[in-house]
């Protein structure tokens, strides 16, 4: 299992990643119906700008099966995040090592804080989130929905000041979902 930065080369196998998951993943993931990876949803999950939005993909052999990323908000400290995992390798430590990476990756970036919105249905990332050490508590703006949040120990360059137009297209890309 390696699991490295994805890059534009791997918009073959991220597509296969999310056309793999099941219905009911695939929702959980984008909190939405996505029956396929439209290019330009494909562009903006594999064409990243690393200063604002970081993907991580965990390859077993050339097979993509589970990516991590996040997205800067526009104070440069906070970051939102998704992960998602195939599901056939669930419930074999592998979330929580793509956990581990996206913390470090981020901490050493600057950011201070990821945040994050899971449906209230998915109890298997609520509890996650919650062993991963992110706070859990009801959005109060959609019953849908539960935040989660959890603070970075400081580690590595401070982030820019500055908030680039493409953070706005990085946490579109991620998320109309993060979980």
């Amino acid at each position: 299992m390696v699991i490295r930065l994805l890059s534009v080369q791997d918009a073959a196998a991220l597509r296969g990643f999310f056309e793999h998951l099941s219905p009911a993943s695939r929702y959980a993931r984008f909190q939405y119906v996505v029956k396929e990876v439209s290019p330009q949803l494909l562009n903006l999950l594999v064409d990243v700008d690393p200063r604002v939005h970081v993907a991580l993909g965990a390859f077993d052999g050339k097979m993509l099966v589970g990516e991590a990323r996040y997205a800067r908000r526009e104070d440069p400290e906070e970051a939102d995040f998704a992960i998602a995992v195939d599901d056939g390798w669930r419930r074999r430590g592998l979330a929580t090592r793509l956990m581990i990476e996206l913390v470090r990756h981020a901490g050493q970036s600057g950011v201070r804080r990821l945040k994050g919105e899971v449906l209230t249905t998915n109890e298997a990332m609520l509890a996650f989130a919650a062993q991963q050490g992110f706070r859990v508590h009801p959005d109060f703006e959609d019953a849908r929905l539960m935040r989660v949040k959890r603070e970075i120990q400081p580690g590595g360059p401070q982030p820019a000041r500055s908030h680039p137009r493409s953070a706005d297209t990085a946490r579109l890309a991620i998320g109309a979902g993060f979980g």
